[in-house]
């Protein structure tokens, strides 16, 4: 038990360092869209980590095989999005956090990793739960971003042969309770994305 409290210790406090990762005056040539002065290029600012940290630590776990620390560790960085959403970040913060699935998903994929199919599972039922929460709340945007995420890992998981139910339930929840709050075009996205998840 105490390597599972000092685990999760650890990513709740990656996750708390990630709520100041905010715009710091960091160049990042991805995002740019002017050309940045000479003095902004040289500039000694290091980028924030967003949730590089806790990053670090769920692939270290997943190398291990550590099935049930990281089902924990994919409940907690939900957790922490629920905590922080609001309507200023709603897109940016649901972008940044799927994309953090993803990864964790993706290296879940690899050949040396047994459990690819329980993993796919527990984020199903998770993104159940945080997209009906967020619906709920009237944080559509971020809803949206859940369920665009839930279509894109479902099809890469149905491509490696997992069983494709727990997506199209998923999927279907977040249609209804889209229509739950009158919200016809995310449910029609919803709809669709479970449409298209078989094609």
């Amino acid at each position: 038990m105490k390597k599972t409290d000092r685990f999760l210790a650890g990513i709740r406090l990656e996750l708390k360092r990630s709520e100041n990762a905010n715009d710091n005056g960091y160049i990042d040539l991805a995002k740019s869209e002017t050309v940045p002065a000479q003095e902004e290029l040289l500039s000694p600012v290091t980028p924030s980590e967003g949730l590089s940290g806790f990053q670090e630590i769920m692939m270290e776990e997943i190398a291990r095989c550590h099935l049930d620390k990281i089902k924990i560790g994919i409940n907690e960085m939900l957790k922490h999005l629920l905590s922080q959403i609001n309507r200023e970040n709603e897109e940016t913060m649901a972008e940044l956090y799927m994309y953090r699935l993803r990864m964790i998903f993706s290296r879940c994929l690899m050949p040396d990793f047994p459990f690819p199919e329980e993993v796919w599972n527990y984020i199903c039922d998770c993104l159940r739960t945080v997209g009906s929460f967020l619906a709920q709340d009237g944080f559509y945007e971020a809803c949206r971003e859940i369920i665009d995420a839930t279509a894109g890992m479902g099809r890469i998981a149905a491509l490696q042969g997992l069983p494709t139910g727990n997506t199209q339930s998923t999927l279907r929840t977040l249609e209804n309770k889209a229509l739950e709050n009158g919200e016809k075009q995310l449910a029609s996205v919803a709809k669709n994305a479970r449409f298209n998840l078989e094609t």
